[in-house]
């Protein structure tokens, strides 16, 4: 009796111990996300998976949606956004399992649920259209209006008429219709004319209009609608190739990166170990490209296409991701110069490397002085929180943490803020945001250009008992540090948790907006405004150091790292940064 009295009283003890534990939106969303990712393991890939398993799969979704509909876990979804949709994300991986176990009733039934209001059939009905296994469903009674009328709507912004193939020439009436389509949805969505004082869009279209009429063909057009966007000065808001023929006349560089330092353009990463071998290695110099100054080369043939938000977010475009582009069937002249000044030139093909050295998307290591060093080199994926969070008992114990985002071009800013909430023991407002709102009949009555606030009441909070980490705190920045890769800094400012370290970020982040126009091209306009928690915006200046440190040629050349040195001095921890 004495025994079921303990094992009562330890359980309820535990029970009370959950209870007073804080559920976060972030925790709330990352568990349905991985019951979500347990029934794609259950059901697996086969064409015709087995009924058992698509069942199991029915139930664990029910199970999660559960969960969902906890009181705490509504409260949550009301602040998140990202948590929010995840009820409606269950519900088209539910109907789809239903409709492949041959029951069209009760997949119509989910269905049903998900599409109650508008934007739920704005943003699933395409996906519905498009699954076969709700062939059957989209034919009930219930459903069937729904997505005729959401489909003749769609067709307003999202018609194929204007998603053609590529051709070497296209017609002279595509060629108009996607210069108009890059000016309309820029003129409705843009979320920072006001940044561009002085500036008229509508004058530069019907100075564009010509250009594009006399384009001879398609990689013509294709560039001067490039530059036609690069006017509006933001790293959001951008024009690329959608693969094909046109992404290999354009796209294709040999496996290194250059980056510039100092004014002069130095090889940062070689991503083939062959060409390491022929001693083209990190540290080189390129001094022409073509038999063209480098500067000049990056001038004339680069920088007019890039749209960046701020100096060092063109730079980054034009330098690091951009400069060595070109037709995948020409080589590139590359004239290099080591560090006693020695020159020789190469003939780089741009394509032919077979496999690439991959990039770590993350890497952790202890260094001198007890600091923990996490570099994680994109949001794209949560491999940084992941690491992060299996090493965090060693981490905990470090006297300092550095996170190195210096390379972090961005992705997913919730695996950045799951980072923080190992840096604070408060719930906290991670950000401002803004977008444009239109009133047709607002228009009518002399309104102008309108915004809205957004997640006005969005919340992040601490990770929970035992994983708060309370030692002092660096993050590394650079040019290259963008999108969610901010979110996480202006954040991290607001936590004041500890120095940013190195130089301004890219300056440039909200939302963007992708669409097709003619030609097998891609476009994206920024459509949300970004702020520090308090408010002060910093699109089109960067996020600033608290520790401004450039690195320089020499260091670099001999292989150290004036930026993490800084931060090791911040944190009062020895300065031993040789890579």
């Amino acid at each position: 009796m004495k025994f079921v009295v303990f094992v009562l009283l330890a359980f309820g003890c535990s029970m009370a111990a959950h209870a007073q534990a804080l559920l976060t939106a972030s925790a709330a969303y990352d568990y349905l996300q991985n019951q979500r990712a347990h029934v794609r393991a259950v059901v697996g890939k086969a064409e015709n998976p087995p009924a058992d398993s698509l069942q199991k799969g029915v139930r664990l979704l029910q199970a999660a949606l559960g969960y969902y509909q906890r009181p705490d876990v509504v409260a949550l979804a009301k602040t998140s956004e990202t948590l929010f949709y995840r009820k409606s994300d269950i519900l088209f991986d539910l109907a789809v399992l239903q409709g492949r176990l041959g029951q069209p009733a009760a997949a119509a039934a989910s269905l049903h649920q998900l599409l109650v209001s508008p934007k739920e059939q704005e943003v699933y009905i395409p996906w519905i259209v498009k699954q076969p296994a709700l062939a059957t469903a989209r034919q009930d009674p219930s459903i069937k209006p729904l997505i005729d009328k959401a489909s003749a709507l769609s067709k307003v912004f999202d018609s194929p008429a204007l998603a053609t193939p590529y051709q070497p020439n296209l017609p002279m009436a595509e060629k108009v219709a996607g210069l108009s389509k890059l000016w309309e949805e820029a003129k409705y969505n843009f979320a920072y004319f006001d940044h561009l004082p002085g500036f008229d869009w509508d004058k530069l279209y019907l100075e564009y209009l010509p250009k594009v009429q006399a384009a001879t063909s398609t990689l013509a057009y294709f560039r001067l609608l490039q530059q036609f966007y690069a006017q509006l000065h933001d790293g959001h808001t951008g024009v690329w190739a959608n693969g094909g023929p046109l992404a290999d006349s354009t796209g294709a560089r040999p496996p290194l990166r250059p980056h510039l330092v100092e004014g002069r353009v130095l090889v940062r990463d070689v991503q083939y170990d062959s060409l390491r071998r022929t001693g083209i290695v990190p540290g080189l110099e390129i001094v022409q490209i073509d038999g063209l100054p480098v500067k000049t080369y990056a001038d004339r043939y680069v920088r007019p296409y890039q749209s960046g938000s701020t100096t060092q977010n063109v730079d980054v475009q034009t330098y690091i991701y951009n400069l060595l582009r070109g037709p995948k069937t020409r080589p590139v002249h590359l004239t290099f110069r080591d560090a006693r000044g020695h020159d020789f030139t190469r003939v780089l093909p741009r394509r032919g490397y077979g496999k690439y050295a991959p990039t770590a998307p993350v890497q952790l290591r202890f260094l001198p002085g007890n600091v923990a060093y996490l570099q994680v080199n994109e949001f794209e994926t949560d491999a940084g929180f992941k690491r992060f969070a299996a090493a965090f008992d060693s981490i905990k114990n470090t006297a300092g943490l550095i996170i190195d985002l210096r390379r972090n071009g961005g992705g997913n800013s919730g695996y950045g803020y799951s980072i923080l909430s190992y840096l604070t023991d408060k719930t906290y407002h991670p950000g401002s945001y803004q977008s444009r709102t239109y009133s047709a009949l607002g228009r009518a009555r002399g309104a102008g250009v309108r915004f809205e606030p957004l997640f006005t009441d969005y919340t992040e909070g601490p990770a929970g008992a035992g994983k708060l980490y309370t030692k002092p705190v660096a993050v590394l920045i650079s040019g290259e540090t963008f999108s969610a890769a901010e979110d996480f800094c202006s954040a991290y400012v607001g936590l004041k948790r500890g120095a940013l370290v190195g130089e301004p970020t890219g300056g440039s982040t909200g939302q963007p907006f992708a669409f097709a126009v003619p030609g097998g091209i891609m476009a994206r306009v920024c459509t949300k405004r970004d702020a520090y928690p308090d408010g002060t915006e910093w699109n089109g200046i960067g996020i600033q150091p608290t520790v401004p440190v450039r690195p320089t040629v020499a260091a670099l050349q001999a292989g150290q790292d004036p930026v993490l040195a800084a931060a090791l001095r911040y944190l009062k921890a020895p300065a031993k940064t040789t890579k």
